[in-house]
């Protein structure tokens, strides 16, 4: 579709949806916006939970067994996790959200210029309507004084009480008002001409170059949306690779428990056993 020719008569209308189209694109950059706050805050609350889980000095013992030592493993590879999120909301915040930013000043910017050069040009045509429509009344007035003194003229000429002075002096005005109707009968022609030719101008070329103008804003928009999405997109695909090594690592650490190590416990109190057994006395003494 071709706005320029096709329509030609919607110039509110298209006023109208190239500014709801920069509204949807400030939407949007909102969305944008409020998904990295949204990548940040979860990123730092898995931070702040692999923190308060690490395991504790007291602990550490318990971390011989294989469930803990996964669950350390776990938790590590929770925090490259919530690292990726902090990368995918600051690539976010640098390839969309500043860039969708300036985008959308630069397209108020440009569609302020195009709306002013349509408010001109609808003032020109408006301009030469005006002028049209006064030439027009000019000379109405002109054609009805005209008429009047053409009449006043006969009406002296066949009074015959009227000396012939009267008569010329009637005579004059009928040529005076008869010259500035056909005066004021040309200018109206002109007035006439100049006003089609404008009227063509306007609606054939001036108005239909402001209306492409927009069209391409408007197709620059949704080009950029369209491109913004995708580069969404590629954000996080670009942190997928260490996202599954993430949960490669969460799985092999899964995977690493050995649930036959119920015996170990039962192991380790027979050795605790052996060395709390109080020796005999003169067992130190064959040392000396």
């Amino acid at each position: 579709m071709n706005w320029g020719t096709e329509l030609w008569d919607q110039y509110d209308n298209l006023a109208a949806h190239t500014q709801k189209g920069i509204e949807f694109l400030d939407k949007y950059g909102n969305f944008v916006k409020e998904r990295c706050a949204i990548e940040l805050e979860y990123a730092g609350k898995l931070r702040r939970l692999v923190k308060n889980y690490q395991p504790k000095r007291k602990e550490e013992d318990e971390y011989q067994y294989t469930a803990c030592k996964a669950f350390r493993q776990l938790l590590q590879e929770l925090g490259d996790f919530a690292g990726q999120r902090e990368v995918v909301a600051e690539n976010l915040q640098s390839n969309v959200v500043r860039e969708l930013h300036l985008l959308a000043k630069e397209l108020r910017e440009e569609r302020k210029q195009h709306l002013n050069e349509g408010a001109k040009q609808m003032t020109v045509l408006h301009t030469a309507i005006g002028s049209l429509d006064r030439a027009r009344r000019a000379y109405e007035r002109a054609a009805r004084e005209s008429e009047r003194a053409l009449e006043a003229f006969q009406r002296a000429d066949a009074d015959l009480n009227l000396s012939r002075a009267e008569v010329e002096k009637q005579k004059a005005n009928m040529k005076l008002r008869s010259q500035a109707c056909e005066d004021a009968k040309h200018e109206y022609a002109d007035q006439l001409r100049k006003t089609n030719e404008a009227q063509r101008q306007h609606y054939e070329q001036r108005l239909p170059h402001v209306f492409k103008q927009l069209q391409d804003l408007d197709e620059k928009r949704i080009k950029n949306i369209k491109n913004f999405m995708l580069s969404s997109v590629d954000v996080e695909r670009k942190v997928f690779p260490i996202i599954m090594q993430c949960l490669d690592g969460m799985e092999q650490a899964a995977n690493s428990i050995n649930e036959k190590e119920v015996n170990c416990p039962r192991e380790t109190l027979k050795i605790l056993v052996v060395l709390l057994i109080v020796l005999p006395a003169n067992y130190y003494y064959c040392f000396n």
